[in-house]
């Protein structure tokens, strides 16, 4: 397979991604007495807190770096 130069791209983009998404659900997935600061109380059982908006913000990135690589990746088959 020959390198062009959307090779190295590819594989950042790809990496980045995968574990930008495996660190926001890890973030998503901590228990209650570490996530941190409440931002908004929904109601009596249900709260939003500072570390569900980074895992939230995390995974956002992870898919969009994702989606990134896929078209890099895309374009290098077409050229």
């Amino acid at each position: 397979m020959a390198h062009t130069k959307f090779h190295n791209i590819v594989v950042t983009l790809s990496a980045a991604g995968v574990l930008f998404i495996l660190l926001g659900l890890a973030a998503l997935a901590l228990p209650a007495t570490q996530e941190g600061v409440i931002i908004l109380q929904l109601d009596g059982a249900h709260t939003l807190n500072s570390m569900d908006i980074v895992g939230m913000f995390a995974v956002g990135l992870g898919v969009v770096l994702t989606w990134l690589s896929g078209k890099c990746w895309t374009r290098q088959l077409r050229v």
